[in-house]
């Protein structure tokens, strides 16, 4: 349930529409059909074609994860900015070669959940859901034990912190998957996830992020 705060938010930006400020740098601009100025357009990076993640069928990710994009994903993520979803879901692209059944969020603790109201990743998965034309199946991936946030650890860190957090519903049996995420830092998350799916017996997973950062000051959970 969201809370009455972000209720409150939410019934603000009917009478301020958030649109009249940049998605990225929060100042009132022209912003383009995206919602962002002119200088922080300049500054998006693309991800490049990036190694694959060990268990993970395929990775793509929307942008890099430098300043602007840091900016706006800690409001959408942690601040109730939930209209952010569709700015960055305007750059996950599912690659045409993934041949999919459905699409998976990565859950969220059940403390975080009731502290933000809501889980990015989530929303993220009906955005991406909307536009591809496949089925969200959030049932088939469950968060069953609370881990520590994970920014200040290292892959292996996140690894030990991870395992047993999530399970896999027998439902996945032979589907393919892409599984939805904010951000990629170590791909830990993404990779224990994967596996907990393929042991169900999930035929493939790909892995589709918002942003792609590096391992250090990425901000991730």
């Amino acid at each position: 349930m969201i809370k009455p705060n972000r209720i409150l938010k939410a019934a603000a930006d009917v009478f301020f529409p958030q649109h009249l400020k940049c998605h990225c740098c929060n100042r009132e601009a022209v912003v383009n059909e995206q919602g962002i100025c002119s200088e922080c357009e300049g500054k998006l990076l693309y991800v490049p074609i990036l190694p694959q993640l060990y268990g993970v069928d395929g990775f793509s990710a929307g942008l890099m994860y430098n300043e602007p994009v840091r900016n706006a994903l800690v409001s959408f993520k942690f601040n109730g900015a939930v209209y952010k979803k569709e700015f960055f879901a305007h750059y996950m692209q599912v690659p045409p070669e993934w041949t999919a059944d459905c699409i998976v969020p990565v859950p969220l603790c059940a403390s975080r959940m009731k502290e933000r109201g809501y889980n990015q990743s989530a929303l993220l998965a009906r955005e991406v859901s909307k536009r591809c034309g496949l089925p969200l199946r959030e049932e088939l991936l469950k968060r069953v034990r609370e881990t520590e946030k994970q920014s200040l650890m290292t892959h292996d860190q996140r690894l030990k912190n991870l395992k047993g957090a999530f399970r896999a519903s027998e439902d996945c049996r032979g589907l393919s998957i892409i599984l939805i995420d904010d951000i990629k830092t170590t791909g830990a998350t993404l990779c224990e996830c994967s596996k907990e799916l393929k042991k169900r017996g999930a035929a493939r997973v790909y892995a589709l992020c918002a942003c792609c950062a590096m391992e250090k000051g990425s901000g991730n959970e």
